[in-house]
């Protein structure tokens, strides 16, 4: 079965709510971009085959580690996404999470992935974790543990937490993935990953 191309974005305009104060650090969005894309999709016709960014998937990833504030801190710390089901949230949320803890540059990188319950998010991990085991890098310097729902990452991890928010205090998060958020009952775990 042959697969027509991708649209991909030729030529990018930082988002309209980007500050006036704030600058687009071309380096930084063409690193974020570029590790994604030596990751592998995971499922279906596209197994196997380089995870390139299509046009509104490249914009959301330049205007998130690209537009940096003047102290060098990225302006957007929250990205809210919507995506149809079967529009590949799943390998963008995990390609995500993968860059936040082993290609941002943040020594010792807490990451985790939150959902309504532990099984969907592991749907995001088990992503991240195939992810993982395609490119030969990572695989050889990325502990994988399977009974802690964890990837290692040098000093930094990516690990998927369960919905009980009031054991959740405490973390020092780097990033977090949240996926279903319309599902969770109340806000508890969601204030508590977010003022982490």
């Amino acid at each position: 079965m042959e697969v027509e191309a991708l649209r991909k974005l030729k030529h990018y305009r930082p988002t309209k709510f980007k500050a006036k104060t704030s600058k687009y650090n071309k380096e930084m969005a063409d690193h974020a971009v570029n590790f994604i894309q030596c990751l592998k999709h995971t499922d279906g016709i596209w197994h196997g085959k380089p995870f390139e960014l299509i046009d509104w998937q490249e914009q959301i990833i330049r205007d998130v580690f690209g537009i940096l504030k003047q102290n060098g801190y990225r302006q957007f710390n929250t990205a809210y996404i919507e995506i149809p089901k079967k529009q590949g949230k799943s390998e963008l949320a995990a390609a995500v999470a993968l860059l936040l803890t082993c290609g941002d540059f943040e020594e010792g990188a807490q990451v985790y992935g939150c959902a309504a319950d532990r099984n969907q998010a592991k749907i995001v991990f088990n992503v991240a974790k195939k992810m993982v085991v395609l490119n030969k890098y990572l695989k050889k310097a990325v502990k994988i543990s399977e009974s802690k729902n964890r990837i290692e990452y040098k000093n930094s991890f990516y690990q998927v937490l369960s919905a009980e928010a009031y054991s959740k205090h405490g973390f020092n998060i780097h990033g977090v993935v949240f996926d279903e958020l319309h599902a969770q009952p109340n806000r508890k775990l969601y204030d508590v990953m977010t003022k982490g």
